[in-house]
């Protein structure tokens, strides 16, 4: 997702919060998106701007949306955009991904519960996000999934997401996955391309 950057043009100065919400649902897109721009830091609106991202149609708006979202960073706003990842908008998914993955305040308290949910795309969509979280347990709970999830298709986005931050100590769990699905052609193609550097750092 492209986070919108602010400006000292994108929302507008001289409007309160109660007005910039409901100018959330204004039938010109741009007023939309300044309004959610012009939202940042007002906790009271999480609630609107929750309740616009599934249904807003332009992309520079839910962009500015999840913008105002992430910068808050509390478990409301995670909580509220969760559900998203088992959207069957696949542009919705990844945007809403994308927001989750810059919220290392909220989102793992979450992930137990993302890591045993029974839709597999919902695990692949949280493998996505630890991809880039900025926390320092994202390594390890990729390595788990790496190690204990039992679809193939999800252990394979973990695989991907971990392999740019692995060491020597994911040589086992690599190789573990491998062995438990051997007949995926592409996890069985990312662990061999990365095994061999990662046994000789491990020398």
């Amino acid at each position: 997702m492209g986070l919108v950057r602010r400006d000292s043009t994108a929302a507008p100065r001289d409007t309160d919060p109660r007005t910039l919400r409901e100018r959330l649902t204004d039938a010109d897109a741009d007023v939309r998106r300044r309004a959610a721009l012009g939202l940042g830091g007002a906790a009271e609106a999480v609630p609107d701007l929750l309740a616009r991202v599934a249904v807003e149609t332009d992309p520079a708006v839910r962009d500015a949306i999840l913008t105002t979202l992430a910068a808050l960073d509390h478990a409301e706003v995670a909580a509220g955009l969760v559900p998203h990842l088992a959207s069957d908008d696949a542009a919705l998914r990844t945007a809403v991904a994308g927001t989750l993955a810059t919220m290392p305040a909220s989102v793992p308290a979450l992930l137990p519960r993302l890591l045993a949910d029974p839709d597999h795309h919902v695990r692949i969509m949280t493998a996505m996000v630890l991809a880039d979280l900025p926390h320092p347990g994202t390594g390890e709970w990729l390595a788990g999934i790496v190690a204990n999830d039992p679809h193939p298709n999800v252990v394979a986005a973990a695989v991907d997401a971990l392999l740019p931050m692995a060491g020597r100590d994911h040589v086992t769990v690599l190789e573990s996955a491998r062995a438990r699905f051997p007949e995926d052609p592409f996890l069985r193609f990312a662990v061999d391309a990365a095994l061999p550097s990662l046994r000789e750092a491990a020398t």
